[in-house]
C-alpha cells in the first residue's frame, strides 16, 4: 500500500480544530498556543485519530475498531493535541487509546453540535422575565403544590435519582408561580406562551431524535433555556424545565 503524504491542513482548519477545544489539549489540558515576542505561536499538532499511514500491525488491531470518517484527513478524524499527548498517543498505538480518542471526539463533536442547536433555535423572550421573577422570587411566592402528578410514569431509569428528586421539588414548590407568570405573559401579548410552550417541545423532540438518556436530554434543555433567555441561573432554568415536563412539552 503506498503511503499517503501528510496533508498540510490551511489555517481555517487549524483554527476550527484548536477551537473545538477550546484552545487546550483534550487530554492534558495544556494551553496548545503560547505568547513570545508579541506573536503567538503553535504548541500543538493535528494527530490523525484513525492513523493516516498504518503499518500493517495497525491495521490488524484497528480493523474492527469503530471510524470517524472514512477519509483520514477528513476533521472528524482529526484533534488539536499537544506535541507531548500526540506523541504519547501514536507511540504505542494501542485499541484502548484508539477508542478513548474516539469516545473524546465525538464528546468535543456532540457539545460543539448542541451549541449550534441552542443558537439556532430561538425562545420567546418573554422567557427571560419569568426566570428574573424566579430569581427574585420570595418566599411569600412560594405556593406548594401537592404532590406532582405522573412524573413518576414520565420518568425512567436514565434521570439520575437526584435529578429526578430535583425535578420534582420543583414542580412542587413551583409550579403555580409559573404557571402564573405565563398566563401573565398571554394576557400581555397573546399566543406568546403558546409560543413557548411549542419552541420547548420542538426542541424537546430534536433532542428526543439524538438520544432516549433523559438525563442528557434534560440537561440540554435546560442549557438550552439559560442560554437563549442570557440567564446565569442554571436552577431558575431547572424549574423552567421541570414545569414544562408536568406540563406534558417534555417526556410526554
Amino acid at each position: 500500500m503506498p503511503t499517503k503524504k501528510r496533508k498540510g491542513f490551511s489555517e481555517n482548519i487549524n483554527i476550527m480544530l484548536v477551537g473545538e477545544v477550546s484552545g487546550k489539549c483534550p487530554k492534558c489540558r495544556k494551553p496548545l498556543m503560547y505568547e513570545k515576542a508579541k506573536t503567538s505561536n503553535k504548541r500543538y499538532e493535528l494527530a490523525h485519530i484513525y492513523p493516516l499511514n498504518p503499518t500493517p500491525k495497525e491495521l490488524e488491531l484497528l480493523k474492527n475498531e469503530f471510524r470517524l470518517h472514512e477519509n483520514v484527513d477528513h476533521p472528524d478524524n482529526l484533534i488539536a493535541l499537544c506535541i507531548l499527548c500526540h506523541t504519547e498517543f501514536d507511540n504505542p498505538r494501542t485499541v484502548e487509546s484508539y477508542r478513548e480518542m474516539v469516545a473524546l471526539k465525538q464528546s468535543i463533536m456532540e457539545r460543539n453540535r448542541q451549541s449550534k442547536l441552542m443558537d439556532d433555535y430561538a425562545i420567546e423572550k418573554e422567557i427571560a422575565d419569568i426566570i428574573d421573577a424566579l430569581e427574585h422570587i420570595s418566599d411569600e411566592d412560594v405556593e406548594l403544590s401537592l404532590e406532582p402528578k405522573e412524573l413518576s410514569s414520565k420518568i425512567d431509569h436514565t434521570m439520575s435519582r437526584l435529578t429526578t428528586n430535583r425535578i420534582k421539588e420543583n414542580v412542587s414548590n413551583y409550579f403555580s408561580f409559573v404557571r402564573k407568570k405565563l398566563q401573565l405573559v398571554e394576557a400581555e401579548s397573546p399566543s406568546s406562551s403558546i409560543m413557548l410552550s411549542l419552541q420547548i417541545k420542538t426542541y424537546y423532540l430534536l433532542q428526543k431524535k439524538e438520544t432516549q438518556n433523559q438525563q442528557v436530554i434534560f440537561r440540554n434543555i435546560v442549557d438550552w433555556i439559560r442560554h437563549r433567555s442570557g440567564s446565569d441561573s442554571n436552577e431558575a432554568s431547572e424549574i423552567i424545565a421541570s414545569f414544562f415536563i408536568q406540563n406534558c412539552e417534555i417526556f410526554e
